[in-house]
């Protein structure tokens, strides 16, 4: 194979892709095509956030992802350069879920203000699941007229779901859009199930717990500009043996952003430390 069809061939295939056989199969399974005919300038890339707001997220906690999402927004400005665009989606969830941005993802050029949130109710979780999986759609939050790498999604909480949300997730894993993501979270203090964050990142290092509001500070700061940093940027492998796939970009950039997180294990605090001896509560 000579250099220009292996060239041409890593450029059109270091995109996230993927197409079903006929229409009609696309329509009724709900998926979408996620390639468009025509390659543009720059390539959207979105950050999920999805924010726990429970009763038990008031105070210093909720007041910490307040004030450091109010700070991050301006550093995402420039990432992705001339490659990719960066924009943001807000879903906060307590007994109910809303988008905070409804109309779809901000760009963070057009970003105006950090909405702050304030915390009332129980962890509908689960529900906050079916409700990114409705917006990870062509038809939805994913509409923007060009092709788009994989989102990365960042889930924040400090609690056990409430409700059914391995029904949610079940839902989720099914969307390729989720599947082809960049998956972070964040358990917050004492009690969150970690368990679960672990089973939707997919990733036991990419679900990390923070000791107090500093380091929740820290968490959110790097593996939101790491992330964005991986997630916009393109990948090609450079072995001619090995034809480039969707996966191998998708575990490219996941084993990336777990070498980053193992390099800088100062902002996962002591992580010698005994979880069970530790009163997480204390630094909040």
């Amino acid at each position: 194979m000579g250099k220009d069809s292996l060239e041409l061939q890593f450029q059109k295939a270091d995109m996230v892709k993927w197409q079903h056989e006929d229409a009609t199969e696309e329509i009724e399974s709900g998926q979408d095509n996620a390639l468009d005919a025509i390659e543009p300038a720059k390539r959207n890339m979105t950050i999920f956030f999805l924010i726990d707001t429970s009763s038990s997220m008031s105070g210093t906690k909720l007041g910490t992802v307040n004030g450091t999402m109010e700070e991050l927004i301006p550093d995402l400005i420039g990432i992705g350069g001339s490659e990719a665009e960066i924009s943001i989606a807000v879903l906060q969830y307590a007994t109910d879920v809303k988008w905070i941005t409804e109309k779809g993802p901000i760009s963070v050029n057009q970003f105006e203000k950090w909405t702050r949130l304030s915390a009332e109710g129980v962890t509908s979780m689960g529900a906050a699941f079916e409700e990114l999986n409705k917006k990870l759609s062509r038809s939805a939050f994913m509409s923007k007229p060009s092709l788009s790498y994989a989102p990365v999604i960042f889930l924040m909480t400090d609690g056990e779901p409430n409700d059914d949300w391995k029904s949610g997730l079940d839902s989720l894993k099914r969307n390729k859009w989720f599947h082809y993501a960049l998956k972070i979270a964040v358990g917050i203090g004492s009690m969150p199930n970690m368990d679960v964050l672990r089973e939707f990142t997919g990733k036991t290092e990419l679900a990390i717990k923070a000791h107090d509001s500093k380091e929740l500070k820290g968490l959110i700061q790097f593996l939101t500009i790491k992330s964005s940093e991986i997630g916009s940027k393109s990948m090609t492998l450079v072995d001619e043996n090995h034809e480039l796939t969707e996966e191998d970009v998708r575990g490219s950039k996941e084993k990336e952003l777990v070498e980053a997180i193992h390099e800088n294990k100062d902002i996962m605090g002591d992580i010698s430390v005994n979880e069970d001896a530790v009163d997480y509560e204390q630094g909040w």
